[in-house]
């Protein structure tokens, strides 16, 4: 019975954990721009439509003050001048010590889920760690040496894809997994519960 309970509760935690997270950083992101704007919001308040909402609705103000300032840096990136003062902010990031590792890892996260092109070509199985052991890889590229043909491999570890190693094999030795790449990533980071 104690299993059961058990199991079930980390199938919740599983289910919750994307939609906690995504929330939390949706939230923390609102909250940052709503600070910034909070200022705003007693002139806001002194405008005839606005002076008889209650105090409370000031949350709505700056939440939507914080949803047109988002607006507002989207359509400003979609432009050259918003481009280059954005490429203008970057470079200071990049030069702050500390900082500039910290807007790195991030920028490079962001960039990649935000990518549409993918770095990976397709999903292939390999044996590893030895033969008869299966493994999910993603092909990054091809190469030949000594005139035999080898996959550039990235076989990611589980439960986090994004880490993993790097390897070469034989094109002869490598199989098509017959999967997409979505799929791959669901195998991979429920350790095979989610196909």
């Amino acid at each position: 019975m104690f299993r059961n309970f058990r199991k079930k509760v980390i199938t919740g935690m599983i289910i919750l954990a994307p939609i906690t997270v995504t929330l939390y950083i949706f939230g923390f992101m609102i909250k940052v721009i709503a600070r910034l704007t909070a200022p705003l919001v007693p002139f806001i308040l002194l405008l005839p439509f606005f002076s008889k909402w209650p105090v409370a609705a000031t949350y709505a103000v700056s939440f939507l003050a914080a949803i047109v300032l988002l607006w507002l840096l989207g359509a400003a990136a979609s432009n050259i001048f918003g481009r280059t003062l954005l490429l203008f902010a970057e470079k200071i990031f990049l030069k702050a010590p500390i900082i500039n590792r910290i807007y790195v890892i991030i920028k490079q996260i962001v960039d990649t889920v935000t990518s549409k092109k993918s770095a990976f070509r397709k999903v292939v199985r390999i044996d590893y760690p030895r033969k008869g052991i299966k493994t999910l890889a993603f092909v990054t590229g091809e190469t030949e040496i000594g005139g035999l043909r080898y996959y550039s491999l990235f076989v990611p570890t589980t439960p986090n894809p994004t880490s993993g190693f790097f390897c070469m094999m034989l094109i002869t030795e490598v199989e098509d997994a017959g999967i997409d790449m979505e799929a791959a990533m669901k195998i991979i980071a429920s350790g095979g519960m989610i196909k």
